[in-house]
């Protein structure tokens, strides 16, 4: 049986917890078609300049290119700007296509990646929560927290592929534990995916609350 929201704010020791890290996507925020209209704008952007690449791929197969390139496990593509720029990369190598074109295209992508509307409690719950203890955002994402105004919430953001490897590996969070010299327990991060923040949470022995961003209202 599902706990509810407040069963699982109410299983948290709070007493222990001296900083708090946040997953971003779908947990302050509604990310969902947000990467879906990112990846048509893509599309649209490479068949005008390249008409090539729109001869050789469809949108769906210029998905599956990226999920191929996720599933080699390397390290470096646990970074979604540098795995984003390979897979146009490699796209555009495959129809002879301009290499120049590939920050242009991504730029594209970027612009629309952060087209995202934050809620006013996400604002209201940061201001509240940044007063009681140290925030940190983690993300297997690369959203940017300037663009969005929430950077000056966060002491830092730890960025997949930048600063460890990618959730479900316990490395970014071990880092904010050896930043501000806590204990694994008194950290507890907040996130929505169970198979990235919650196990990741339970790989550095931290403390987690498993909500998304219909439930962190509740936090207020």
């Amino acid at each position: 049986m599902s706990k509810t929201t407040e069963e699982k704010i109410q299983a948290v020791d709070w007493s222990k917890v001296k900083v708090l890290s946040f997953d971003l996507d779908d947990t302050l925020w509604d990310n969902s078609g947000v990467i879906e209209k990112c990846e048509q704008e893509l599309y649209n952007f490479l068949c005008k300049k390249h008409p090539p690449f729109g001869e050789h791929y469809s949108k769906e197969a210029m998905h599956r290119v990226s999920e191929q390139f996720l599933a080699q496990d390397v390290p470096h593509f646990d970074n979604m700007t540098t795995l984003r720029k390979a897979v146009i990369e490699h796209m555009l190598l495959e129809t002879a296509g301009d290499l120049n074109l590939v920050n242009q295209a991504f730029g594209v992508f970027y612009y629309w990646r952060n087209q995202i509307q934050i809620p006013e409690f996400t604002y209201q719950l940061l201001d509240k929560l940044k007063k009681q203890y140290s925030l940190f955002a983690v993300s297997n994402g690369n959203s940017n927290l300037y663009w969005l105004g929430l950077m000056g919430y966060f002491e830092k953001h730890y960025i997949a592929g930048v600063d460890g490897r990618a959730k479900p590996s316990a490395d970014m969070l071990h880092k904010i534990c050896d930043l501000k010299n806590i204990e694994p327990q008194e950290l507890l991060h907040i996130g929505d995916n169970h198979d990235t923040d919650i196990q990741s949470s339970i790989n550095a022995d931290c403390q987690h609350l498993h909500i998304d961003y219909t439930e962190i209202e509740a936090l207020l």
